[in-house]
């Protein structure tokens, strides 16, 4: 078998056997039902993890964005015509956790439009973003069945719903999910556009690049995939054409301007220094090659690197590589490059865009070896759906999850508040080492849209510290210069909690001392965690 005929089979292009056997799931009502099938699973999965009765606990940066899209959402549905930045400053004074410029505005929009559509209640959050990870197996679905038939589009779809790290931000108030759709949209029309030299391509392969940019900063590592694919195509003409530079204008229009004003504002989050530097690249390189296992488990992460070898690097060797895998390769490529040039810190979560790409190419590796069966053999007719079947097992058996998202008692503490009408105006002072503000943040503002009560937070109040909590000073000193801040905020309501902390912070050791030795300070209510396995509470403490 020749290569190319040997990749025709592989990408079942031209297949006669299973093209007759995809024309029935390529229907419009088979494709539905496989994305209701996804946005079934992902609710069960949500379920199962707990994520419909928790707050927005399990990544710090949840609260922020779950207020900044309420803030947007409350500015639009109550035509609040005064400045956008007045009214955001207003805001924050109620709601300290607004983070609008430190994060681009696209998924604000998504989700502040979903909240006029329906509500901005826990389950209507969970749903959006459920909708959004189905949509994104969906996406996968359509490109693997084009690949490889529908039995394993619909196999991609299934697992990338379930691997461990996609059901962790479909169960988060998070952007990754938005983000990686986008960048795996932009990677496919670029393929197509590269196969078609349609403008209609170029432009689709250009509007969600810069989607994927004003969801999130990372989306820029798009920039990579035109260049390592027409690499690996030796498609150098592309080069001349008017039609290949044109996204550049679009892109230019819409992300440059925001990339610029809030540049200083994005590098307040990185982990790894405010600049980029070859020590940092070079052990972050080698970081994330050691998350890979993690996310795949060793089955997929196997079959990962049999498909790039089959459908990359042997056909790059012997003639050129087609655009579709060149695209998802460079797509690949691009994330784990991005990410270790970008000081903004090692985390599996960066990996989360390369999920599609993953799953393309562990199925690909399967199929592979399942065109390894004789033609004379009685499996070959059975041949995909055995190697789809011994993939899904040994995923199951050896890498799937169901990721925990923990209950801490801020909802209780919140509906507490918000029940009592002497409170619900009320100036309150909240201090935690454990992420406890942005909770009460959030939690407060769902019970209260519009707002009413001022929320003081410790970490802004009682200490100056950076975003990513560096460079600490407590601004006080003894309780009594405690006591007499409060007096002058007119604070009635200090929040704390017992959790084990992130991060020691002295002014909130200073803040219990003080409640402590001072009878000014009413236990109003104490609430334990909904799951038995975190030890703490959440205490509400009147201060008269």
């Amino acid at each position: 078998m020749t290569l190319d005929s040997e990749l025709e089979v592989l990408t079942v292009k031209g297949s006669a056997d299973q093209g007759r056997a995809a024309k029935l799931p390529q229907s419009a009502y088979w494709s539905a039902a496989a994305a209701l099938i996804f946005l079934g699973l992902v609710v069960i999965l949500q379920i199962a993890s707990g994520a419909y009765k928790s707050e927005f606990s399990a990544y710090p940066d949840e609260p922020s964005h779950y207020v900044t899209s309420l803030m947007l959402r409350d500015y639009v549905a109550h035509f609040h015509f005064e400045s956008p930045i007045r009214f955001a400053e207003e805001y924050y004074h109620h709601y300290p956790k607004v983070a609008f410029g430190h994060w681009p505005p696209f998924f604000y929009m998504v989700q502040a439009f979903w909240m006029l559509l329906f509500s901005a209640s826990r389950a209507s959050i969970r749903l959006e973003i459920a909708c959004t990870t189905a949509l994104l197996a969906y996406a996968v679905f359509c490109e693997a069945r084009r690949w490889f038939g529908w039995q394993f589009g619909f196999l991609a779809g299934l697992l990338t719903v379930c691997l461990p790290l996609v059901q962790t931000y479909s169960d988060e108030e998070m952007a990754e999910s938005l983000l990686t759709l986008m960048c795996f949209w932009s990677a496919v029309y670029f393929a197509r556009y590269v196969d078609s030299e349609r403008w209609r391509d170029s432009f689709l392969f250009g509007t969600f690049f810069s989607l994927a940019v004003l969801t999130k900063g990372s989306g820029w590592l798009l920039a990579m995939v035109p260049p390592v694919v027409i690499a690996l195509t030796r498609q150098w003409g592309w080069l001349k054409r008017l039609s290949f530079w044109a996204p550049l204008a679009l892109i230019a229009a819409l992300c440059v301007p925001w990339q610029i004003m809030t540049m200083r504002l994005a590098e307040r989050g990185w982990e790894g220094g405010s600049e980029p530097s070859l020590s940092y690249t070079l052990s972050a390189l080698i970081e994330f090659l050691k998350i890979f296992p993690q996310i795949l488990g060793p089955v997929l992460l196997c079959l990962m690197l049999i498909g790039i070898v089959a459908l990359v690097v042997v056909p790059g060797w012997r003639g050129r590589v087609s655009a579709d895998s060149s695209a998802i390769f460079a797509l690949l490529l691009a994330v784990w490059i991005f990410h270790s040039v970008v000081p903004a810190g090692v985390e599996n979560r960066k990996l989360v865009l390369a999920v599609p790409a993953m799953v393309l190419f562990a199925l690909g590796g399967a199929a592979w070896i399942a065109n390894r069966i004789p033609r004379e053999s009685r499996l070959f007719q059975w041949r995909m759906a055995l190697a789809g079947g011994v993939t899904v097992v040994s995923f199951f058996a050896t890498a799937f999850y169901v990721p925990k998202v923990w209950r801490y008692g801020f909802i209780q503490a919140a509906h507490f508040i918000a029940a009592r009408p002497g409170l619900r105006a009320a100036t309150i002072l909240v201090s935690s080492e454990a992420g406890g503000e942005g909770l009460l943040i959030s939690e407060i503002a769902m019970d209260q849209p519009r707002p009413s009560n001022v929320i003081i937070r410790g970490t802004k109040s009682l200490a100056s510290v950076e975003w990513n909590a560096a460079h600490y000073q407590s601004l006080y000193s003894n309780p009594a210069e405690v006591l007499r801040y409060l007096e002058s905020e007119k604070v009635q309501l200090v929040v704390m909690d017992d959790f084990p902390p992130d991060v020691h912070f002295p002014h909130n050791g200073l803040l219990w001392k003080t409640i402590q030795q001072s009878h000014r300070f009413q236990l109003l209510a104490a609430f334990p965690s909904g799951d038995p396995k975190l030890k703490g509470k959440v205490y509400l403490y009147k201060f008269t």
